[in-house]
């Protein structure tokens, strides 16, 4: 009798590759659960240095973080508060939760007030390079500081796609989708929170 093992998609070689690079400090340009997006270990100093520097993006605006499941965000942030946790259960699309005081990441990811923006991926290939990887991902769209938002891998800038260290083939052929930037909201000390982007 034949071995039954867990069905393996198409993707998870591709993904292990890049899990592969990440470890190496490279970059990552891959599909996301809102947009095609630029990634790296986020707690690599030097590979979110890179990242800004290809992008041309200001320092001071800080790369938001992607964790593969909601209990990783604890190791992340000081205090998630009740209604954050609700939020990440509930959001009918892409939450991203920015915190009062971030920790384990790269000191550049943090905002200026020590604030970290965390978003839980809902997408299967994002989670499996995080768990691969074993750390949390920076993530940013793949675009120029100031450029449009890409709406599907062709709209990727080319020196964008030249300058990363593994290209994801991982839904390049999907037609140009209504992908859009995930809602965020921001939580202070008390636990009160405001949307930032909706």
């Amino acid at each position: 009798m034949g071995k039954r093992g867990k069905k393996s998609e198409v993707w998870h070689e591709d993904a292990r590759e890049a899990a592969r690079t990440l470890k190496q400090g490279g970059l990552l340009l891959h599909a996301t659960d809102t947009v095609w997006g630029l990634a790296c270990d986020a707690t690599n100093d030097e590979a979110v240095q890179r990242m800004n520097a290809l992008k041309a993006r200001n320092p001071i605006h800080p790369i938001l973080v992607l964790v593969a499941e909601e209990g990783h965000v604890q190791q992340l942030v000081q205090d998630v508060p009740e209604a954050a946790w609700d939020l990440m259960e509930h959001a009918q699309r892409p939450t991203t939760i920015v915190y009062p005081k971030g920790r384990g990441v790269s000191a550049s990811l943090l905002g200026a007030d020590g604030s970290l923006a965390v978003r839980c991926t809902a997408d299967p290939y994002s989670a499996y390079v995080i768990r691969g990887l074993g750390q949390p991902l920076a993530s940013t769209s793949a675009n120029l500081a100031g450029g449009a938002t890409p709406r599907g891998f062709r709209d990727i800038p080319s020196q964008l796609v030249d300058a990363v260290d593994h290209v994801s083939r991982h839904r390049q052929n999907e037609p140009r989708g209504e992908g859009q930037p995930s809602m965020m909201v921001a939580f202070d000390a008390q636990g009160r929170f405001q949307f930032i982007r909706s």
